[in-house]
């Protein structure tokens, strides 16, 4: 059965914020649809990607969007019965250098709750047909692996960076305990399927705290939650100068101290040499969402874009106009979590905010293309007809969203 949501439709039919201007898509998803993605493809507009589960087995399917939101077309990618499927690990998808589709699944390696592998898959053809998926990893170890950043490395090679759970094989730790040791590791993929450049980033990483990564004009930058062993988990990151990876570098030192992990990584976006890093911290007893500019290798000081009890973090960003860039952040209220765009100057100041959405579940994510962003979330629906997509357009009043 196909069902049709138009996303925001319980609070606006188009809303105005500032210069912003949402405009509710209509999404055609199955009964279970969540874990939703959004990148961008230069020649047609967005691909979106989420998963559906129905009868024990899960499905990764895409939606190619032209810039105005009108679907060219739509397909299933890959499918199975040992996949891992949870809302805060999802795949997400990257457009190479050459045009090629990059994405993966998370697989199950053995009966454990945390044994599972990424299974990365390509499309030579803009998801018309899919190669042979690949492993990204060698160490066959029944342990975790995920959290899984991919960025163009060059023609049609792709540069992974994923949260790595091999130091911790044959161990006998819960997850989240204090002794468990996650590792951030990297590899390049080629377009025959050989992997390249394998090497371990950082010894000790925040074991459950999405990865993001962002294309500046000097370098691509990774970043991700990192851990101490006095269990301070603060935000880091780890600059590729488009001939090696630098060392891994604190964003900021929050000192927050946290025993297990938060499950709230941090989210990035470039505009040319500049990188913007935001993430969630319990700063001073109470969640803030913070932002520092910089150029990869040095950061300004933070800046606070929101704080408070109703803060729940789930953030992502994208740059926005010339220089500035647009938030987006989730907050708890009585009606259920809301979704809420913040609009940044380059600096990371806030000139604006939106509530656009409720009853939001998961992680939103937001890409922009030219003179339009597009972000998407998982609705959570009632039993009958279970959870959907939601889906905004943002522009500014005047700007047109043609490519």
């Amino acid at each position: 059965m196909k069902l049709c949501f138009c996303a925001g439709l319980m609070l606006f039919s188009t809303l105005l914020s500032a210069d912003l201007r949402f405009q509710p898509l209509t999404l055609r998803t199955g009964s279970d649809a969540a874990q939703p993605s959004v990148a961008v493809d230069p020649r047609f507009g967005f691909v979106v990607t989420w998963q559906e589960r129905g009868d024990s087995v899960h499905k990764l399917l895409f939606a190619l969007l032209r810039a105005d939101g009108q679907e060219i077309r739509r397909g299933r990618i890959a499918s199975g019965q040992d996949w891992f499927v949870n809302s805060a690990d999802f795949p997400n998808l990257v457009v190479l250098d050459n045009g090629d589709w990059l994405t993966f699944w998370l697989q199950k390696s053995a009966p454990d709750t945390y044994a599972y592998d990424v299974r990365a898959v390509r499309s030579r053809d803009a998801g018309a047909s899919w190669d042979a998926p690949i492993t990204i990893h060698r160490d066959r170890t029944a342990t975790e692996h995920g959290f899984v950043s991919i960025a163009p490395a060059g023609g049609s090679a792709a540069r992974l960076v994923w949260l790595d759970g091999r130091r911790m094989a044959n161990k006998n730790s819960a997850h989240g305990a204090a002794d468990e040791q996650m590792t951030l590791r990297t590899a390049t993929l080629t377009r025959s399927g050989v992997l390249r450049d394998e090497q371990e980033l950082d010894e000790l990483s925040c074991s459950c705290c999405q990865t993001d990564v962002a294309q500046g004009a000097t370098g691509t930058l990774f970043a991700y939650r990192g851990r101490t062993l006095s269990e301070v988990r603060d935000i880091s990151s780890v600059l590729h100068n488009g001939k090696r990876f630098l060392a891994p570098k604190v964003v900021s030192a929050d000192g927050w101290k946290i025993a297990g992990c938060p499950v709230n990584g941090p989210a990035l976006a470039a505009q040319g040499n500049r990188f913007a890093v935001l993430w969630p911290t319990m700063h001073e007893q109470q969640l803030s969402i913070r932002i520092a500019v910089g150029d990869g290798m040095q950061f300004g000081a933070a800046m606070v874009v929101a704080a408070g009890a109703d803060e729940l973090g789930k953030v992502d960003l994208a740059s926005w106009g010339e220089h500035g860039f647009l938030a987006t952040r989730v907050q708890q209220s009585s009606g259920g979590a809301r979704l809420v765009v913040d609009q940044l100057d380059a600096a990371g100041k806030r000139l604006s905010s939106a509530t656009v959405a409720t009853k939001v579940g998961g992680f939103p994510r937001i890409a922009r293309s030219g003179a339009v962003a597009l972000l998407i979330w998982t609705h959570a629906g009632d039993p009958k007809t279970g959870s959907q997509l939601g889906a905004l357009l943002i522009t500014a009043p005047g700007r047109t969203t043609e490519l």
